[in-house]
């Protein structure tokens, strides 16, 4: 049954999106096996590292669920069989099994053979069903984490921890380079690890294989045996905890509620149309697990970010939390109508769109303005970079405005439709998402800064002060602006497309459109094999380049700092780096602004061909009438 799905469902985008992933996998599962194959003078350094990258790929699988991709096969599937909960446990497992990550995953693991092999013959025989064990523990502990945090993940507490756990996640994937960095300029790799860190890395149940193969190594059988004999018991045990949550396939929704005492509005300043809009939306991001995952991811991958570098004592992140965060809320803000369902119906009835739309973007400003103002404020006095206030003024206001203005203009013409609020799935992670929209918005959401950017630049370059300080005026403007135009935009097209909305959020689907005598579909674009290949390789490719390898190495060319690490343009010699950084850079706009027009084009409307059978039934409509 899996295989069909997936042999059904993988195509165009989906094929390349598969392609792609797995291609990374492949190369992060050679690097796993290269730690293996490594001869530090360090005594243990390479069952620790070995040790930590297997934490890592349990960490991913567990934190996979997260990112709201449900399995292919979920129990909902089989709740009219007359399956025993065991039963339908194992078929799940065995399940899992078939898919590229757990092929790659289980290619990492040969890594933990490797490493056998270099300590004996018995360790190596040792190794082999530890690996084993190793790859069945994982895929059973993601599906069992599936369940757990989706129950965790119901109620407002749960929903923060779970979008603290996104937050982590993203920032070990975007900048796990600065850990790289901090153990290869530190001394471990000669003096060793810590024997705290070695302990804990190998106490945790994906550092069990190394120590089986140690314990080999150094002919302690009675360990090999134990630890052997406890993954087997802790997959049993995780088997029997998942099966038990399997045989109650609807669960009730939790109840938030709040106080019961709270005093109509009746000053002149809450009252009104808008005012009872911002009101409700504020109870909303204080009540609904959904928004508080959002704010926890937004607040703890902005902080996240700026405090990582502090392993290596570098402090010049700290004043760019604040428009980060700006920035990652105007990214994940991106569905305000998605996640209501079919509450439109209420301002469509009565024809509150304006006051509706400008209440969400006013909540939107009191919910993230002081948090970015905070974070700003706090961490720059805490770094004693005062030449960054320049920069931050000219910053956090265009990104403030712009990131309300595009919150509201996504929200109405990139709308992913949700169930409603009594209709949402037991498991919160299994919700429409909008990656795509998130995706395109990060890169929308950089560009309202560039005006009042511009003149600080100048103002820089040109050793002028009133340049310098222009930048914050032009930035408040700039956001303003936005704020209140893209704001405008959406208020007339929720006017215009409302009732399209409405049945896309019904029924999932596009509306039609209608003539006198029935319905006829409109067709989308579809991207060809090529083309969906190149959106996906744009949209994995343009970030790195523009990031990593283009304004990476020229902030550390501006700071004179000595790094190479896997920078490119930093390994050629002085002339040309420079030039390479920004041809990075310009690389790097040129894939996204190619992934953005690819994944845009796949939206529009297929044009109509004469010869197409939608095209004659459409003339012989407008021919009967």
């Amino acid at each position: 049954m899996k295989l069909a799905i997936i042999r059904n469902s993988m195509t165009g985008g989906r094929a390349a999106l598969m392609v792609v992933g797995g291609t990374l996998g492949l190369l992060v599962a050679a690097a796993t096996i290269w730690l293996s194959l490594l001869d530090p003078a360090g005594p243990g350094v390479v069952p620790d590292l070995l040790a930590t990258a297997y934490l890592v790929w349990l960490l991913g699988w567990v934190v996979g669920p997260l990112w709201g991709v449900s399995s292919v096969l979920r129990v909902d599937h089989f709740a009219l069989l007359p399956l025993p909960r065991r039963r339908l446990a194992v078929g799940l497992l065995g399940a899992a099994f078939l898919g590229v990550t757990t092929a790659v995953t289980a290619l990492a693991f040969v890594s933990l053979v490797v490493y056998g092999i270099r300590q004996g013959v018995l360790p190596a025989l040792v190794a082999v069903p530890a690996a084993a064990l190793q790859l069945v523990l994982v895929v059973l502990l993601s599906r069992a984490s599936h369940s757990v945090i989706g129950l965790i993940a119901r109620g407002r507490v749960g929903s923060a921890f779970t979008g603290l756990l996104l937050a982590a996640f993203l920032i070990l994937t975007q900048s796990g380079w600065v850990v790289v960095v901090a153990i290869a300029y530190s001394e471990v790799l000669t003096t060793g690890f810590p024997s705290a860190y070695s302990t804990v890395v190998r106490a945790v149940p994906s550092g069990w294989g190394v120590v089986a193969v140690d314990s080999a190594h150094s002919g302690q059988w009675w360990r090999v045996a134990g630890v052997l004999v406890a993954i087997v018991a802790l997959i049993g045990l995780l088997l029997l905890g998942w099966s038990r949550t399997l045989g109650s396939f609807r669960h009730g929704q939790a109840t938030i509620r709040g106080s019961a005492h709270v005093p109509a509005a009746t000053g002149p300043v809450l009252a009104g149309r808008t005012a009872a809009v911002v009101r409700k939306e504020l109870r909303t991001w204080w009540r609904d697990p959904g928004r508080i995952h959002l704010l926890a991811i937004v607040l703890g991958w902005a902080l996240g970010t700026a405090l990582l570098p502090l392993a290596l004592g570098w402090t010049a992140a700290l004043p760019w939390a604040g428009p980060g965060l700006a920035l990652m809320a105007a990214t994940v803000v991106c569905n305000l109508y998605g996640s209501d369902g079919t509450a439109l119906w209420l301002t469509l009835q009565t024809s509150t769109e304006r006051e509706d739309l400008r209440g969400r973007q006013w909540a939107y400003l009191l919910v993230f303005g002081p948090l970015t103002v905070a974070v700003t404020v706090g961490l720059t006095i805490w770094s004693g970079y005062t030449w960054a206030w320049p920069w931050l003024l000219a910053l956090v206001p265009a990104l403030l405005g712009g990131g309300v203005g595009l919150a509201g203009y996504a929200s109405v013409f990139a709308l992913a439709p949700g169930p409603d609020a009594h209709r949402r799935p037991d498991n919160p992670l299994e919700q429409a998402g909008s990656t795509w929209q998130s995706q395109v918005l990060f890169w929308a959401a950089l560009l309202p800064p560039v005006p009042a950017v511009a003149l600080v630049v100048a103002g820089t370059v040109f050793d002028n002060a009133a340049l310098r300080w222009a930048g914050g005026p032009v930035g408040l403007v700039t956001g303003v602006f936005l704020s209140w135009w893209l704001g405008r935009v959406a208020i007339e097209r929720l006017r215009a497309a409302g009732p399209e909305m409405l049945f896309l959020m019904r029924t999932g689907h596009p509306s039609k459109t209608t003539t006198v005598a029935a319905p006829v579909d409109v067709p989308k674009v579809k991207l060809s094999g090529r083309e969906s290949l190149v959106a996906v390789l744009s949209w994995v490719l343009g970030p790195l380049c523009l990031l990593p390898q283009g304004v990476v190495p020229a902030v550390i060319l501006l700071a004179g700092a000595d790094l190479k690490l896997w920078f490119l343009a930093l390994y050629f010699p002085d002339p040309l780096r420079w030039p390479v950084a920004v041809l990075m850079v310009l690389l790097g706009i040129f894939l996204v602004h190619r992934a953005i027009r690819l994944t845009l084009k796949s939206g529009r409307p297929a044009p109509v061909r004469p010869g197409d059978r939608s095209s004659g039934r459409v003339d012989q409509e407008f021919e009967s009438v």
